[in-house]
């Protein structure tokens, strides 16, 4: 039986995406590019619990994304050459970070939360950049391997697609019903009037620290599996511009709906990877057209989507 406290819409609209998920490898210009866009899908969904949902602007998600990253690698390559092995001990210690993170950032609260989380993710890039027998270095963390998971061959570009893709909608189902669950609405209500939630006894720091683990875990999550698409970890994985970006595809999306980051993400991907090969200037582009949906629709992609076709998502 489907949770009533789900709306109807939100079922569709998520059986849809599903759909044009296992479609999508065919009608994108090339299957690594589909495969990076639902990593960045995962990465924006994640964030998005922590900024749309609790109303935390972190600039230190790419500690996360990147942890994931190199720990997903670096156990791949150097401890036990089982994806899933690698991919749970991304998750682990990119949730224990996000817990300690977020144990010492939380009480901070607007620019001064922002601040904290990025300095938090710069340690860890130069802590990367620094141990370079572990990292790599400036030159990352090359060779990668990409074993294969029983039957399933994942030097496959199309079946890493189907891998990555049947993470995601597992990651987008957890997702769903969390924001739906009382945990969900306790945190839009925080969002709302925190001193409210606080006078009628919510322990509003607890609260975000929780989102704020489940954000580090899912982010890690997609770190892990953009290990395996590379076959090796850049180590910008780590740098503040991965969190600026994520940032932007939230935005750009619609911040706490869930789905418009995926919307977003899609969109700066798809757009990047088209205006690159016309132009060195993408990024000048690319920084244009964000100011203009910043200014033109401030609710982002879905608050187009549900003017139009008057969505209840």
């Amino acid at each position: 039986m489907i949770d009533e406290a789900i709306p109807k819409q939100k079922i569709i609209f998520a059986a849809l995406a599903i759909l044009l998920g296992i479609l999508f490898p065919f009608f994108a210009p090339y299957t690594a590019l589909a495969s990076e866009i639902l990593i960045f899908a995962l990465f924006a969904m994640a964030y998005d619990l922590v900024l749309g949902y609790a109303g935390m602007l972190s600039f230190g998600h790419a500690a996360f994304f990147g942890l994931g990253a190199y720990t997903t690698g670096i156990m791949l390559l150097r401890v036990y050459p089982f994806v899933l092995v690698g991919l749970l001990g991304g998750v682990i210690v990119s949730s224990l970070a996000a817990f300690a993170i977020g144990f010492l950032s939380i009480r901070r609260r607007g620019i001064y939360f922002t601040m904290v989380t990025l300095a938090f993710a710069q340690m860890f890039y130069f802590i990367a950049f620094k141990w370079t027998s572990m990292t790599g270095g400036d030159d990352g963390l090359q060779g990668v391997p990409r074993p294969a998971l029983g039957p399933l061959d994942l030097s496959s570009e199309i079946a890493l697609y189907y891998f990555i893709l049947f993470f995601v909608v597992a990651s987008m189902i957890i997702g769903i019903r969390l924001i739906n669950s009382p945990f969900g609405k306790t945190l839009q209500a925080l969002r709302e009037n925190k001193d409210r939630a606080m006078s009628i006894g919510y322990d509003i720091d607890q609260f975000k620290l929780m989102v704020f683990v489940i954000s580090g875990f899912f982010s890690g999550l997609a770190g892990g599996l953009y290990a395996l698409l590379l076959n090796f970890v850049p180590l910008s994985c780590l740098y503040w511009p991965t969190s600026g970006e994520v940032v932007v595809m939230t935005i750009v999306g619609g911040m706490g709906t869930l789905f418009g980051p995926v919307l977003g993400a899609i969109a700066i991907i798809l757009l990047r990877d088209m205006i690159s090969n016309y132009t060195e200037s993408w990024s000048l582009v690319m920084g244009l057209l964000f100011m203009s949906s910043v200014l033109g629709f401030r609710g982002g992609i879905m608050s187009l989507l549900r003017d139009k076709l008057k969505l209840k998502i």
